[in-house]
């Protein structure tokens, strides 16, 4: 009696090590997030602190030895842009690199544990569907390819940067060495760049193939209103998060295009991203997992459907019947119209709730604002610059 139930316990507990997803899973093969948090064992918080480092200090050692002989090149713009990829734009990648792979993790975890990932579609008897679903989402996650593409372009873009704008320009306001030191110090910037962005557009692939694979458990009537999908907001948001990174970055990188500004076909390439982005982003987020709720909800509703549908016909079916068994047989029919209204009613059929969807709105439409706040923030920096006599 008790060896038959050890077995169950251990197949229960191999299960669920089976199908926990963990961050480091995600992140094997990316050497420098490998490095950050594996072998020097950085938080987040110091990754971020770390990564104004390398930047503030070129840009000092710059204003220390070569700033007074251009003076006339330190305008407020040049200032703002330094200031703003400094302490915005460098430390805040490098948050949402560290917690992109702990986020997805979350997410897929999440789902399965509350039971919101059904049967197997195809083969709904197959018990190990969703194990071989998570090898295929390491896989594809922590694929070498994805590093060693990312390193290619990367370093490309290095030498044509290098060679065709850097060493040709002679009037730049920084000096060579700087520059090339800007260049290399944009390296890392880059490499978790490329990753984060794979990794959230991989997450959004997969977490919509999941709900087509598998059938959706919705939860009826939950205090989150979304059915138990709102762990999907962080993705969400950090989706969001990447894109106004990228929009602050064009705005600072053209606000200080004395100071490894961008030319024309990379400003034109952030903007194609960021404008494709919002589509994909409102579909894969929001269209596709509606869809499949309402799929789901229609699902439950099947049965109270096709049982409405037969008491109707036998109600409507000739026949000699008293007032009291007419009366019995519209009360019935009232009766599964209103459970049929009260199920309907009770599935959530968006995954995220109205003020969040309002919340993400005002974000993704916040670059189109930012080119009317940055002529205050550098007339704000160009006042304190006057008030200490830079």
């Amino acid at each position: 009696m008790e060896a038959n139930a050890v077995e169950p316990q251990k197949e229960s507990v191999q299960s669920i090590v089976n199908t926990t997803l963990s961050a480091r899973q995600l992140y094997r093969h990316d050497p420098l997030l490998f490095l950050l948090k594996e072998r020097l064992h950085l938080r987040n918080l110091w990754m971020s602190v770390g990564a104004m480092l390398l930047p503030g200090i070129v840009y000092l050692v710059w204003w220390l030895l070569w700033g007074s002989k251009f003076s006339s090149g330190w305008n407020p713009g040049t200032i703002s842009s330094i200031l703003i990829q400094t302490f915005a734009l460098f430390p805040s990648l490098f948050f949402i690199y560290d917690c992109i792979p702990n986020a997805i993790a979350k997410t897929f975890n999440t789902l399965y544990t509350d039971d919101v990932i059904g049967k197997y579609r195809k083969d709904p008897a197959d018990r190990e569907a969703y194990a071989r679903f998570k090898q295929q989402v390491v896989y594809w996650m922590d694929n070498n390819w994805w590093t060693a593409t990312i390193i290619v372009v990367i370093i490309l873009y290095a030498l044509l940067r290098l060679f065709l704008r850097e060493l040709p320009d002679r009037h730049d306001l920084l000096p060579l060495m700087v520059r090339t030191v800007v260049v290399i110090i944009y390296v890392p910037l880059m490499f978790a760049t490329g990753m984060s962005v794979i990794r959230l557009v991989l997450a959004l692939i997969f977490v919509n193939r999941l709900f087509y694979l598998f059938k959706l458990q919705i939860k009826p009537a939950l205090a989150d209103g979304s059915g138990r999908l709102r762990s999907l907001e962080r993705l969400l948001w950090l989706c969001v998060s990447i894109m106004l990174w990228v929009a602050i970055l064009l705005a600072a990188m053209i606000l200080g295009r004395n100071v490894g500004g961008l030319t024309f076909p990379e400003v034109f390439l952030l903007g194609a991203i960021y404008i494709l982005l919002i589509p994909t982003l409102l579909i894969g987020w929001l269209i596709f997992p509606h869809r499949m709720m309402v799929k789901a909800r229609d699902e439950a509703l099947q049965p109270l459907a096709i049982e409405y549908q037969q008491a109707l016909m036998l109600s409507l079916s000739p026949k000699t019947q008293d007032t009291q068994g007419v009366a019995a047989e519209i009360l019935h029919l009232e009766t599964l119209k209103k459970r049929y209204d009260l199920v309907y009613n009770s599935f959530s059929v968006w995954p995220l709730e109205t003020h969040t969807l309002s919340s993400a709105g005002v974000t993704v439409i916040l670059p189109v604002i930012l080119p009317l706040i940055f002529p205050f923030i550098v007339s704000f920096i160009s006042f304190l610059l006057q008030w200490f006599g830079l």
